[in-house]
């Protein structure tokens, strides 16, 4: 993939035009998280005006990328965390309400109960349409098993908290939809469609719909410490590394 290189070889239909009001170091990132995030939520979840998402790990990039394509395409968005300190990356891209989920069986517990009155408060008393899940662990079946609507679709996007064995019973009662989702292989098979997804996405950019943020971004001198912060798991949605230091004229916006 060419990891901190100035100059990367790739295809031409895989070049786009960058939206003239984002600094490209913020764009670093869309094909790792808004990519996986549109293709969850239009070509697995089929999310439409009006609709309820759901999605964990909500402080992320992937999960913040969700949270901001959802309210663009018109759905109403609930974002859950894992502890409290990290509820405000959420609010700030537009989610309608944050809930804490923890990390134990009592807090998922409390997390499905929370939600359950929060649905409701939004006019969706049934449950979420659609569940974005980058979590797993015993997140899913304490909680995420409950809070979609019968015949809604999960979308399994990763499994940061680990996996663990789904009891279909759960499933057959819900008449739920769990879907895995990996926009790699669909691009591939489905390339106009990917274009069109991608230049969906741009759009949005470029009308200020969407507005993909960095965390941190540091130069290529300060390189070694952006890992450090990645591999803490300190940072906040997306850490860069920014190559164009003085040679982007757009690198304030």
């Amino acid at each position: 993939l060419g990891c901190l290189a100035d100059v990367v070889r790739v295809d031409a239909n895989d070049v786009y035009h960058a939206p003239d009001n984002i600094a490209l170091s913020r764009l670093a990132n869309i094909g790792r998280n808004y990519f996986a995030s549109y293709h969850s939520l239009k070509v697995i979840g089929n999310v439409k005006r009006g609709d309820l998402v759901l999605v964990d790990g909500a402080s992320g990039g992937v999960g913040m990328a969700t949270i901001e394509l959802a309210r663009a395409m018109g759905a109403t968005v609930v974002a859950g965390v894992s502890s409290k300190d990290k509820a405000q990356h959420p609010k700030d891209v537009g989610a309608d309400a944050v809930l804490c989920y923890g990390r134990d069986k009592e807090s998922h517990k409390n997390f499905k109960n929370e939600f359950r009155k929060v649905s409701k408060e939004l006019g969706h008393p049934q449950g979420a349409d659609v569940v974005v899940d980058v979590v797993q662990g015993g997140l899913f079946e304490d909680a995420l098993m409950s809070c979609v609507k019968p015949l809604g679709t999960i979308c399994l996007v990763g499994f940061t908290a680990g996996q663990k064995p789904i009891r279909p019973g759960l499933v057959l009662i819900k008449e739920a939809k769990i879907v895995g989702s990996l926009w790699g292989r669909w691009a591939r098979e489905n390339p106009e469609g990917h274009r069109q997804n991608v230049q969906e996405m741009l759009n949005f950019m470029e009308s200020g719909a969407i507005r993909p943020r960095a965390d941190r971004i540091f130069s290529v001198e300060d390189a070694i410490e952006a890992f450090e912060l990645f591999e803490s798991n300190k940072g906040r949605g997306n850490t860069v590394v920014d190559f164009t230091t003085g040679r982007d004229p757009r690198s304030r916006l």
